[in-house]
């Protein structure tokens, strides 16, 4: 994968999070998967067109979801309804249109497709394209977990 492409997708990462939850997030290392089975149960996936196409697809706790909304809030927020997950759709497409702009930055012109988020314990995500896996420390080790297809 171009490291263009997976810079980008790390600084979108760690300043959309920074700014947007006041956590310093710190990220694992990437590495290229054969597919995705998301890790957590909360499942927020954004398309994007253009130059390169393909999908970002962030997982984490019902814990961590519900912390990411009470940072979003300004206040604690206790239950996953419908408010909870458009802040978390929310999130996903402030970071995955930071993605957009650092992409257009280094010459690859994208559009992004509204969030979808899905909630369950046993999602079965399937894509095709090279797949990037990328394991953030949020508010605790390996609580975020966001994967970056690309296609040509």
């Amino acid at each position: 994968m171009d490291a263009r492409i997976v810079n980008a997708l790390l600084s979108a990462v760690v300043s959309t999070f920074k700014q947007v939850l006041h956590t310093e997030p710190s990220v694992g290392k990437p590495r290229l998967i054969k597919e995705i089975d998301p890790k957590y149960c909360l499942v927020t996936v954004l398309g994007f067109v253009g130059d390169i196409e393909g999908n970002v697809v962030y997982s984490f706790t019902n814990e961590t979801g519900l912390q990411i909304v009470s940072k979003m809030m300004g206040m604690p927020y206790e239950q996953l309804d419908e408010l909870a997950l458009s802040a978390l759709g929310e999130l996903g497409n402030m970071t995955t249109g930071a993605l957009a702009m650092n992409l257009e930055k280094v010459g690859y012109k994208v559009d992004i497709t509204p969030p979808t988020v899905i909630t369950g314990k046993e999602i079965k995500v399937t894509v095709d394209g090279m797949i990037l896996n990328l394991p953030v420390n949020l508010f605790s080790e390996d609580d975020v977990e966001l994967n970056l297809v690309t296609r040509k």
